[in-house]
C-alpha cells in the first residue's frame, strides 16, 4: 500500500510536469477545427459578428466614395494606368483595413 501511495505521488507530480507535452490543447483545438472547418467558420462569426456587420454595411459607402476619389484623379490625369493602379491601391487599402478590423477588433469577444 505504502509502494502505490508513493508511486501515485511520484506519477502525479511528474505528470503536472510535464502536462503541457503530453496534452497540448493549443493542438488538440486546431486539429479538431481542421477536420470540421465549418466549425470554424462558425467561430470567426460568432467572434466578429460585429465588425463582419459593420464591414458589410459600410463597404457600400466606402467603395462609392473611393470610387469618386478615384474617377476624379482620372479625369484630371489623363493616363489610362490612372484606373488600373488606382484600383489596385484602393484594393490593397480597403483590404488591409477590412482584416485590421477583424482581426484587431475594439472591443474583442473572449471565447
Amino acid at each position: 500500500k505504502k509502494f502505490s501511495s508513493e508511486f501515485l505521488i511520484s506519477f502525479t507530480i511528474d505528470l503536472q510536469k510535464s502536462i503541457t507535452r503530453i496534452l497540448n490543447v493549443q493542438n488538440c483545438v486546431v486539429e479538431q477545427m481542421l477536420v470540421d472547418r465549418s466549425k470554424l467558420g462558425q467561430l470567426f462569426q460568432k467572434c466578429g459578428e460585429k465588425e463582419l456587420q459593420f464591414l458589410t454595411d459600410s463597404g457600400l459607402w466606402f467603395g462609392f466614395i473611393l470610387g469618386l476619389i478615384q474617377m476624379l484623379i482620372a479625369l484630371i490625369n489623363d493616363n489610362p494606368w490612372t484606373i488600373s493602379i488606382g484600383g489596385t491601391i484602393v484594393g490593397y487599402a480597403t483590404n488591409w483595413l477590412a482584416l485590421k478590423w477583424i482581426f484587431e477588433p475594439v472591443d474583442p469577444t473572449k471565447v
